[in-house]
């Protein structure tokens, strides 16, 4: 008896899903067929791949960590057999995912430029914090993700793909709103509508001015960047946000840029993808794409 492609997509349902049965649902198949499946390669390969306990979900051993990579490689190899030549035309649907930041602002114009160059793509983003995204990366639910900057992790490989410019705003009828030449210390005893305070832009922002002017006095905070925004706008208090957030407001009056000369902040933006494995064609595709539309 031979190792069979079924096996190895059973070995990878299970792996992502942590069971038998949610699997065999997957796959379209029972879940005897699926067990037997399972079962029959831990057989052949003369190891076990999960390890049980009651009550537990299934928990995939160092053995099944080792070789997942290379069947979900192959995996993809043989999806890429199965769906076309190489100049064919890109289809079916990438899932992306993205940081609330990324997904609020730039991407989904990139989506739709991406798709226009490719009618038979459908793109879905789903937008999640750093640390869930970096799991479903190594558990290789997502081929793909933009993220901010962030230390180096094991099996993740980030790219640099452009960076991103924060300003400070207000409403146009802000105190501060027209006044020139601002310094940090002007600041001082101004309400602020932010992100929550773990946040990276938040956790950050309040680094920068504390040795200044000390902590600052949150009014709003939400886990929206948008819900930020709309609260600067009417009249919350002052705002940091992404440019590209923000620049449609400032272009109609809606929000002024604050003239603050010894403030910047800038964060690289990047792209994160796992490792070990062979991703498919299309997101391939999508990544060099992204890259072309990095910073000028």
């Amino acid at each position: 008896m031979k190792i069979t492609l079924r096996q190895l997509q059973v070995f990878d349902a299970v792996a992502t899903l942590g069971s038998v049965t949610a699997a065999a649902v997957k796959l379209n198949m029972s879940q005897s067929a699926a067990s037997s499946a399972l079962t029959d390669l831990q057989i052949l390969l003369r190891r076990p791949l999960f390890a049980h306990a009651k009550g537990r979900p299934l928990q995939i051993t160092d053995e099944g960590k080792r070789l997942r990579p290379l069947i979900r490689s192959l995996l993809g190899g043989v999806q890429d057999i199965e769906q076309a030549d190489a100049n064919a035309p890109l289809a079916g649907k990438l899932v992306v995912g993205a940081t609330a930041m990324i997904a609020e602002t730039v991407l989904p114009r990139l989506c739709i430029e991406f798709m226009r160059l490719h009618p038979a793509v459908q793109i879905k983003v789903e937008v999640e914090a750093v640390g869930d995204m970096f799991q479903r990366l190594a558990r290789f639910e997502l081929e793909t993700a933009l993220i901010e900057i962030f230390p180096d992790i094991d099996g993740i490989e980030l790219v640099k793909w452009r960076t991103d410019e924060l300003v400070l705003v207000v409403a146009a009828e802000h105190p501060l709103a027209e006044r020139q030449g601002l310094k940090i210390t002007d600041l001082e005893g101004q309400n602020w509508c932010t992100r929550e305070a773990n946040s990276s832009v938040s956790s950050r922002l309040r680094y920068m001015l504390h040795e200044q002017i000390g902590q600052i006095t949150v009014n709003f905070e939400a886990t929206s960047n948008w819900a930020v925004r709309h609260a600067v706008i009417a009249g919350g208090g002052i705002g940091c946000l992404s440019r590209e957030l923000v620049q449609f407001d400032l272009n109609n009056g809606r929000l002024r840029q604050l003239d603050v000369t010894d403030f910047s902040f800038t964060r690289v933006l990047s792209l994160a993808r796992p490792k070990a494995i062979r991703r498919s064609r299309l997101t391939m595709a999508f990544d060099e794409f992204l890259l072309t539309q990095g910073d000028a």
